[in-house]
């Protein structure tokens, strides 16, 4: 009644004391309505009105009919649910607390996932109109790669590209960062003027690039992002207008960006968040001359990107007029989303883990409708007293339901907390490439996830129980006992097809696990080419015009080297520049007898001793050695691969090739070495780093580090202070740093296969623990369900042993069926992370006969306790049982 008098004041805040008068007023005019046609009948003035109010019914009724037409009812009986949910609830601890867990594992897992999905592919980029931002790309019919365009062709697409409001050209280049005598390598986006308005931010101090900075050679201008701003300069709020140097050339800084921009490291080869921004024509007059620029634009209003891209196919007749070497045959302009493309690499397979993390989900639901289904039974008589009162069916739905979502908001709760735990454990496995690694976290979309899917999985779990419980004859509930009801076929065989469908959804996560299992023990086994222990590697970035020729790096890491091998427990050391092995490097053009070979090799300037460094056997020939020097004729020594595509074959020694512009004969042979574990290995020519040219040499120095390799015979990263302080002895500018040891570089190099290996295998793990909980559950209601059957065979005889054999084959039936459904999905599964396999087959039996043993493995484990159980009932005291 105090709800509803709660109810009946929010009426009169709208309807007010007049309404009820108005009521009042109108009951009473009836009333005097039929007293008059009673007092023209013939009737007495008392019996008239006397009549009359036996007619109509009482005032008062009429009036609380009113309001409680006027109230909430559905809210009120709602809350009614809520309060009786609850209490339910709270006198079975146990089957709450078993619930809650089991949810909370499913709903925690799927909300930590959302959250690197969320953060890696689906969050806006934070900028404004984010939507609008879009990369230049080349399409052809296997897909869509990033396009790199020249200086010309820039202009071109600037006159001609109608669909946008802006449109700007950006590189990557490493840079010495000078501050305040303090020297770092640092990567620099060299952009055209437009750039940051393609991006919609402005500086939080100073100004933006003006076309005057671009025009010419350049102007000597950078913008600092806000970290480097505090880092290297110390926040100095008049930095603007001071002069830094940037690879020992001075620049006037002219801007700061703001502290909230998050700058993406959308760059493979140079890694890190983007640190000082130059005017584009400037880098292109010494790196690369301009040949290796992005295009991003930003459309117009009202320009979708369908338009915008179907404008650029249009525009790709023109352009390959004007530029006919630049698209190769079937290659079309067209444009991708910023967005999209910045994760388009680990878009698919992050996609495929946000699945597979849903079947569990989908076992834990399956697990609590177990649960419910035999509380349902037990509380069938209840139901049927509620349903003789007048309970209507879709009111006893509506109230299962209700404590089915109570129970989901609760494991949603407690699956934040979970989440926020398994958060710091999946960052820790994340490798340091994924793309835009800090804007994964938990918050509002994240909750707002939680909550759906915490309502999803209330009503997903229980809805097939609230409608079985709320079915049958009320009558024959009430004869039957509450521990004896809901023994019916019908009710075992729904949860027994729930138990079925775990095991299948939990063979597919764990076929998948065993595919990415064995595709990683396939890649760690492949020989990468190079003996990777005990080798430190330390990165140096040359800077200044003192080094920009190749005889004055050249006796600079001759000088280095003659220290570094005085070194305690060295062994021996080398110069390695424009890439390590596992790690990607520079390319280039090579000729043969005066043809250019389509296909590109990788160059690596080195100094003698590297191969013996690095482990890298020699098959044919000789190595470098310390006469092949500037003054000596020019050679150079090639991989076993790029020999055999080279010449066919044939022995390469004493042959030629053309290497910038250089003939250079051939003078041995070395093993292949990989860049990449799972891909065949890398085409590589390497020459003598003092024959390198000065233009290739800065070039490939801009974008790759070039490293001291140092091979001992102590743990590797004890020597790396004492290389770097060889180095500051000889030039303190010299920026040295990301000492590693190359068993280091080797783990980097899988960490991507071993986070989507770790993870899948999590999500099987959990699903194989709820699938052995589920199968448990099952068998062991049943087992309860069924202690008079039992009582009555050991009765008349049965051993214990056949009843443990019958309740053990009942799990094994479980796991079976399972099995065999759950391999169609494998299959399937299989498809999706074809991509990702390596060493293995598709349908490799082996990930499915273990899946398969494990599977079955569980099912009997999960069997054993309630079949050892069913063989000590007491036939007595079964057949008592009631």
């Amino acid at each position: 009644m105090k709800l509803r008098g709660f109810f009946v004041r929010v009426t009169n805040l709208f309807t007010g004391d007049r309404g009820d008068a108005r009521l009042r007023a109108e009951i009473q005019e009836h009333i005097a309505l039929q007293t008059e046609e009673n007092l023209r009948a013939g009737m007495a003035p008392d019996e008239a009105r006397r009549q009359a109010l036996l007619k109509f019914g009482s005032a008062e009724v009429i009036q609380e009919t009113y309001h409680a037409q006027r109230s909430l009812p559905f809210v009120e009986t709602l809350l009614q649910d809520v309060r009786y949910g609850i209490r339910v609830l709270a006198k079975n601890p146990g089957f709450t607390i078993i619930s809650v867990l089991t949810l909370a594992l499913g709903i925690g897992a799927n909300t930590a996932i959302f959250s690197i999905v969320y953060g890696v592919v689906f969050r806006p980029l934070p900028y404004p109109q984010p939507q609008n931002i879009v990369q230049l790309t080349q399409s052809s019919p296997r897909g869509s790669d990033e396009q790199d365009v020249t200086y010309s062709q820039l202009a071109f697409l600037k006159e001609h590209a109608t669909g946008f409001e802006s449109l700007a050209g950006y590189t990557v280049v490493g840079f010495n960062l000078g501050v305040h005598n303090n020297t770092v390598r640092v990567k620099a986006a060299p952009v055209s003027p437009d750039y940051f308005r393609v991006l919609g931010i402005q500086p939080m101090l100073g100004r933006d690039f003006v076309p005057q900075d671009n025009g010419g050679n350049g102007s000597r201008v950078a913008i600092l992002s806000y970290p480097t701003w505090q880092r290297q300069a110390g926040g100095d709020p008049n930095i603007v207008g001071q002069t830094i140097t940037l690879g020992a050339e001075p620049y006037t800084v002219i801007g700061v960006m703001p502290r909230q921009l998050e700058l993406l490291n959308d760059d493979p080869i140079i890694p890190g968040k983007t640190e000082v921004w130059t005017p584009l024509a400037l880098v292109g007059k010494t790196v690369g001359s301009g040949e290796n620029i992005a295009i991003l634009g930003r459309l117009r209003a009202g320009t979708s990107l369908p338009q915008a891209a179907s404008q650029m196919r249009n525009l790709t007749t023109d352009f390959r007029k004007e530029f006919p070497q630049e698209l190769g045959p079937g290659m079309v302009l067209s444009l991708q989303s910023y967005q999209e493309m910045l994760a388009s690499g680990v878009r698919p397979m992050l996609l495929t883990l946000f699945g597979a993390v849903g079947f569990v989900l989908l076992i834990a639901c399956a697990n609590v409708a177990n649960l419910l289904l035999g509380r349902a039974q037990v509380r069938g008589r209840e139901l049927a007293v509620r349903a003789a009162l007048g309970a209507s069916r879709a009111r006893l739905i509506r109230q299962l339901l209700t404590e089915s979502v109570l129970l989901s908001f609760a494991a949603g709760l407690l699956a934040l907390l979970l989440a926020g735990i398994g958060m710091r454990f999946l960052l820790a496995l994340t490798p340091s490439d994924l793309p835009r690694l800090s804007e994964i976290h938990l918050d509002a979309p994240a909750f707002a996830f939680t909550l759906g899917i915490a309502v999803f999985a209330g009503m997903v779990f229980g809805l097939a129980p609230a409608f079985r419980a709320s079915a049958g004859e009320i009558q024959q509930k009430l004869r039957e006992g509450s521990a004896r009801t809901g023994t019916g076929r019908e009710h075992g065989r729904l949860r027994s097809t729930l138990a079925v469908g775990e095991v299948a959804l939990c063979m597919v996560l764990l076929t998948g696990a065993a595919l990415l299992i064995e595709t990683f023990s396939h890649v760690l086994k492949t020989d990468p080419g190079f003996n990777p222990s005990r080798v430190l590697s330390l990165e140096v970035w040359l800077g200044g015009a003192r080094y920009n020729s190749a005889a004055t790096s050249d006796r600079l890491y001759a000088e280095v080297l003659r220290r570094v091998r005085a070194l305690p427990a060295v062994q021996s050391a080398s110069v390695v520049a424009a890439g390590l092995p596992l790690e990607r490097g520079g390319n280039a053009g090579v000729s043969v007898d005066g043809k250019t070979v389509q296909v590109a090799f990788g160059p690596r300037m080195i100094e003698p001793e590297y191969f013996r460094t690095m482990g890298i056997p020699i098959v044919l020939g000789r190595a470098l050695s310390e006469s092949d020097n500037g003054g000596s004729p020019p050679i150079a020594v090639v991989s076993r691969s790029a020999a055999n595509h080279l010449f066919a074959g044939a022995n390469p020694v004493g042959r030629k090739l053309k290497l910038f512009d250089v003939e250079r004969e051939v003078v041995g042979v070395v093993g292949d070495v990989k860049s990449y574990l799972d891909q065949p290995p890398e085409l590589l020519i390497y020459i003598p780093l003092s024959q390198s040219p000065s233009d290739a040499l800065n070039l490939y120095a801009s974008y790759f580090p070039t490293s001291i390799v140092v091979r001992t015979s102590a743990e590797p990263l004890t020597l790396a202070r004492a290389v770097q302080q060889q180095l500051s002895a000889i030039d303190p500018t010299i920026a040295a740093g990301h000492a590693r040891a190359m068993d280091e570089v080797r783990s980097a190099s899988v960490a991507t296969r071993q986070f989507d290996m770790t993870l899948l295998s999590i999500f099987a793990g959990l699903a194989l623990l709820l699938a052995m909980v589920g199968i448990y559950g099952v068998i062991a209601y049943g087992v309860t369900q069924r202690r008079q059957e039992f009582g009555v065979r050991l009765a008349l005889g049965a051993s214990r042993r056949s009843i443990l054999q019958l309740v053990l084959r009942q799990g094994i039936v479980f796991g079976g069926l399972g099995v065999l459904i759950g391999v169609a999905g494998a299959l399937g599964l299989e498809r999706l992370l074809r991509s990702y396999l390596y060493g293995v087959a598709p349908s490799d039996p082996w990930a499915l006969g273990t899946a398969a043993v494990l599977m079955a493995i569980v099912a009997v484990l999960a069997s054993v306790v309630p079949a050892f159980r069913a063989t000590r009932f007491d036939p007595i005291v079964a057949l008592r049982y009631e």
